[in-house]
């Protein structure tokens, strides 16, 4: 099985008969066919027992992951209260993030198995986006009419949900993704890319579109566009993406990505009220 987010292909295969890689809605539609070279090639196995940790912990989401340094790769065990101390799911890595290998306890997976089921498939594509790919955000991504990208960045509560619902009322347009959007400079051109991970509207696309503009959403009495600072842009941007804290260079990608955007594309404050006229203000 293979899956292609933000243009990022990521491969499955197991030699073990039973072990079948499926994958439920919304991230059935970033399936695509077979072929050609993948970004990460993963190795599905169900395991008996599941290896003893070694090496120092890196970061503890201190609910559902873990990641630790086992020597020239990376370890991440993924745990859950319904399935006892033990990991229910192990993932090796190596550093570049190139090749992996996940271990599905026996006693918990049998037969059809979603490889990406949360929290791995965020992990696994933050870590592809931070090794030079791009940056994820709290988004609602819009493709207008005209085929531009209008990406609208906030917090939870931030209204990218009700952003979403405004559009589809007025025009005619695709949303990519209520919550989550990837941004990445290909070939000299910055754009957004749809993901699986969505709002409350459960919308989700793997659509991408050229960006033409980036509106940090602020609810407020009257609706208006206002400038925005550089340094304060890229403060207001980078509170809104999924940083690896563990990973220095990571962090310096990141910081660096968000900069270069700011100096491609118009950053504005969308100060709005939760009506049409949010719509007519970016138009």
């Amino acid at each position: 099985m293979h899956l292609r987010i933000a243009g990022m292909t990521i491969a499955f295969s197991s030699t073990d008969a039973s072990v079948v890689p499926r994958v439920g809605d919304p991230t059935a539609r970033f399936v695509v066919p077979n072929g050609g070279p993948a970004d990460l090639d993963i190795a599905i196995e169900r395991a008996a027992v599941m290896p003893e940790r070694s090496g120092m912990p890196l970061f503890d989401s201190g609910a559902v992951w873990a990641m630790y340094d086992d020597g020239g790769r990376l370890r991440i065990d993924c745990t859950s209260d319904v399935f006892g101390p033990e990991a229910y799911k192990v993932a090796y890595f190596d550093r570049d993030f190139t090749a992996g290998r996940v271990l599905l306890r026996a006693d918990v997976f049998d037969g059809a198995v979603d490889p990406l089921e949360y929290p791995l498939d965020e992990v696994i594509v933050a870590n592809l986006l931070a090794r030079g790919r791009g940056v994820e955000l709290h988004a609602c991504g819009v493709i207008d009419g005209q085929g531009g990208g209008r990406l609208f960045v906030g917090q939870s509560g931030a209204g990218k949900t009700t952003t979403a619902r405004l559009w589809i009322d007025a025009e005619e347009v695709e949303i990519v993704s209520d919550d989550r959007v990837i941004v990445r400079e290909i070939g000299g051109e910055w754009r957004m890319f749809g993901t699986p991970w969505h709002g409350e509207a459960e919308l989700s696309s793997p659509a991408s579109a050229p960006l033409a503009g980036v509106y940090l959403l602020r609810q407020a009495p009257a609706t208006k566009l206002v400038d925005v600072v550089p340094a304060e842009a890229a403060a207001r941007l980078f509170a809104c993406t999924f940083p690896l804290f563990h990973d220095g260079r990571a962090l310096a990608y990141t910081l660096d990505c968000l900069e270069r955007l700011i100096a491609a594309v118009p950053v504005k404050v969308l100060e709005f009220t939760p009506d049409r006229s949010a719509v007519e203000a970016v138009r």
